[in-house]
């Protein structure tokens, strides 16, 4: 088997653990070549080995997407809930219309396989927000209260609720350290199909700071491309020319404010939160990340990655 025949396994594995069937170009952006040397791989030949293992029976391509034999029953789970997206999307992005009104947000950003326009009808929507180093507590603080006012976060009958477990701020762009220390596919992956929702410049600075790592397994991943009306300069404020963003230093310290709503919050906590703080990587919270992952699946698709990978005799 070839070392092109062996990424698109590997991807396509990944795929199935999560229960996605992707598309030609998706899985381009997310081919991954493991920890093999990628050099002189050309996208020709990453899609003519696809072709040769979707002649094989390998691969099974179906309504314009992709799964290994076996897994192709997740082509038609994921038509099925399509037919969804609309409504999320519509959803999230007047979230976003109303986050990117607190002065201190830099960008927010749909997750999982809601981003790739698949999810469960009764699903939430997860965001990860960036913001001003220096101003996380007042960012979720002030996003979380509203929302929960305006009926947007989960609840019991609320239809697609609004998540806000995972927030960093500017200072701490590179997400290594909140990675598993061996290998985390699925941050991996959940970092390629982020869906920029509102973007003031941080964008190309988010993916600057993981492009390198990610680039190593990933060659021909792509930057996102934002929502045409994402990126939206700010008024002029502070004597800045108009569009300036002020960029946080990582010596700013935190204001009164900031110091109040932080143990304000820290309160409000539920205890498991309180308990799985900064133990491991599912609940970090600190002034530069806020990632409350009580539920965190990551070694579970993990698990199933490398049990899919080993089943067609590649290595993850």
């Amino acid at each position: 088997m070839t070392s092109a025949e062996q990424a698109v396994i590997r991807t396509l594995a990944f795929n199935a653990a999560w229960g996605y069937a992707p598309t030609r170009l998706q899985l381009r952006l997310a081919f991954d070549v493991g920890n093999q040397a990628s050099a002189g791989l050309t996208p020709p030949e990453a899609d003519e080995a696809l072709d040769g293992l979707v002649a094989s029976g390998t691969v099974t391509e179906k309504f314009g997407r992709l799964a290994l034999a076996g897994y192709a029953e997740h082509i038609q789970t994921g038509r099925e809930r399509e037919i969804y997206f609309p409504r999320k999307l519509r959803r999230a992005k007047r979230a976003a219309a109303f986050l990117k009104l607190l002065p201190w947000v830099r960008g927010v950003f749909l997750c999982n396989t809601t981003a790739l326009g698949q999810a469960q009808d009764a699903g939430d929507l997860d965001l990860f927000v960036v913001c001003r180093g220096g101003a996380i507590w007042r960012t979720r603080f002030f996003s979380a209260a509203p929302l929960a006012l305006l009926g947007m976060r989960p609840k019991a009958g609320v239809v697609d609720p609004v998540c806000l477990s995972f927030f960093v701020t500017d200072r701490c762009l590179d997400l290594a350290p909140l990675m598993f220390a061996n290998d985390d596919p699925y941050f991996r992956h959940w970092f390629l199909s982020l869906l920029p929702l509102y973007d003031d410049g941080v964008l190309d600075e988010v993916w600057e700071a993981n492009e390198s790592r990610l680039l190593q397994r990933h060659p021909f991943a792509q930057a996102w491309m934002a929502l045409s009306s994402s990126h939206v300069p700010r008024p002029a404020s502070q004597g800045l020319p108009n569009g300036t963003v002020r960029r946080a230093t990582c010596d700013e310290s935190p204001t009164w404010l900031e110091r109040q709503l932080k143990k304000l919050q820290w309160r409000k906590f539920p205890p498991t939160i309180r308990e799985l703080a900064n133990k491991d990587t599912r609940v970090v919270i600190n002034d530069d990340v806020l990632k409350f992952h009580v539920d965190d699946r990551r070694q579970v698709f993990k698990d199933r990655y490398y049990e899919i990978c080993a089943k067609h005799g590649v290595e993850a």
